[in-house]
């Protein structure tokens, strides 16, 4: 999948996914549809917008319409239920949530507490909620789709009363909108340029923030530096032609921003534990 603006693509008529993902691993990125997970087992970092949350099994997260959101596993272990779909099925094809934006992307609220009671009863009916829909998707039985919408909607209300929105001005103080604005639009240009020589001075001038704060600002809301991004998106160029093609590893690495094979085979074995020809 992309890493940048990700246009998602279902494989049925309905637009939603729900998986059971264990120790998930994905790249900065967003996308117009809802993405609500919930942690089943262990734990995993989830960074949305500029906050990042080490969030543990019985918390949850929601992605709104358009928020950068990356998972991060680290050397820990973790299962998520994840549920993403498109916001006209529950009735908001211009974007959810419709005003404002939700007063917090996860629960609890706050990092490195215990659950408030309030907190609690939220965790406990949006977690019931989820593993309904995921319940009715994965048996298929007559009228699940009607019945996964109304459960949409449900999970939708729920989302709103117990993370209710924001004025858009607060909104945009506390996230940053702008930079934010500015971040979908340079990891589009990267995704798309990544093979270029590109430095972060490059990626400073774009953003038309000084190297000090752009490095800082990237990585917050990336969860990794600029280059080991870059390098990312380089490698998983390679490792698709590798496996599409029958093109020379030289050939490869230069089509993907690597100078020499050198480089392409540490930077390789750096991201991936072992070297091109091993991948083949």
């Amino acid at each position: 999948m992309r890493a940048f603006h990700e246009n998602r693509i279902y494989g049925s008529r309905m637009p939603i996914q729900v998986s059971r993902v264990r120790n998930m691993n994905f790249l900065a990125h967003w996308h117009h549809d809802l993405e609500f997970i919930y942690v089943r087992e262990g734990s995993i970092q989830i960074g949305i917008n500029s906050e990042t949350r080490l969030l543990k099994a019985g918390e949850f997260s929601v992605c709104g319409s358009g928020e950068i959101h990356y998972y991060d596993q680290g050397k820990s272990d973790s299962e998520v239920l994840m549920i993403i779909f498109n916001p006209r099925l529950i009735g908001s094809p211009a974007g959810w949530p419709e005003k404002g934006g939700l007063s917090s992307s996860f629960i609890p609220y706050q990092k490195d507490t215990v659950p408030s009671e309030f907190e609690q009863q939220a965790l406990v009916e949006l977690s019931a909620v989820m593993e309904r829909i995921a319940e009715e998707h994965e048996r298929g039985l007559e009228h699940s789709e009607t019945i996964m919408i109304g459960l949409l909607h449900l999970l939708g209300g729920l989302t709103l009363r117990y993370m209710p929105t924001t004025s858009p001005q607060l909104r945009r103080s506390a996230r940053s909108e702008n930079h934010l604005k500015i971040m979908q639009e340079l990891l589009n240009y990267l995704e798309e340029h990544c093979h270029l020589p590109l430095t972060l001075q490059d990626g400073a001038d774009r953003a038309a923030m000084s190297v000090f704060h752009f490095s800082r600002f990237f990585k917050n809301v990336t969860g990794m530096n600029y280059n080991t991004y870059l390098n990312e998106l380089r490698i998983r160029r390679a490792e698709k032609m590798i496996a599409e093609t029958d093109e020379k590893l030289i050939h490869i690495a230069l089509e993907c921003g690597f100078g020499n094979v050198r480089t392409f085979n540490r930077v390789f074995r750096q991201l991936r534990g072992g070297t091109p020809s091993q991948w083949r």
